[in-house]
């Protein structure tokens, strides 16, 4: 009520983000764990200003596009890269919103200074409504296809463990009745 009161206009987006935000919360024991995941320092106070345990191992800077700038780094890799995500849904409706986005991508991707790596989720989930195809950003539709390396990754299908194809009697029992439905894959859950 809250929501749809103070912000009328886009008060739906603003209800996905807070169940995504619980959908994260969620997996965290407790308040504080899941603050301090969430918590990101400026580069300046964290890895930058740190010595590496071995000296040839630079550090793993985890950072946002806005702590970036002016930064490089030998390679980056830009996450997420969704319509909704980047740009932000609540840029969709303002073209110089747009423009900014396009800035920060921008920003994000003059960072790499020898590899760059961009990528997004084909399928989202999304609590109570469950798995959802997404879309690239719109920003990525422009880059011509000669400057790009399309990698998919796909899942393997593993088989059943040995421990399971020696035990007969359970994979020919089926669904636990004595006889086999069209869905019954042989494993015994």
């Amino acid at each position: 009520p809250v929501c749809r009161r103070k912000y009328y206009e886009d008060y739906p987006k603003r209800l996905q983000d807070l169940e995504h935000f619980v959908g994260l919360a969620d997996s965290f024991a407790s308040r504080a764990d899941f603050l301090s995941s969430l918590a990101l320092d400026p580069i300046e106070l964290s890895a930058l200003d740190t010595d590496p345990l071995e000296e040839d191992e630079a550090p793993l800077v985890l950072s946002t596009i806005h702590s970036a700038k002016g930064l490089e780094f030998h390679s980056v890799f830009i996450i997420h890269a969704l319509d909704g995500v980047l740009p932000s849904a609540y840029a969709l409706k303002d073209d110089d919103a747009i423009d900014e986005e396009l800035r920060l991508l921008y920003v994000a991707v003059t960072r790499a200074e020898e590899n760059l790596f961009i990528s997004y989720p084909i399928l989202q989930y999304r609590r109570y409504q469950g798995e959802y195809l997404s879309n690239p950003s719109r920003f990525l539709t422009d880059v011509p296809p000669a400057l790009l390396e399309e990698w998919q990754l796909v899942e393997e299908k593993n088989e059943a463990p040995p421990q399971l194809a020696a035990a007969p009697a359970i994979l020919e029992s089926g669904n636990g009745r004595g006889k086999k439905d069209e869905y019954d894959d042989g494993l015994p859950f």
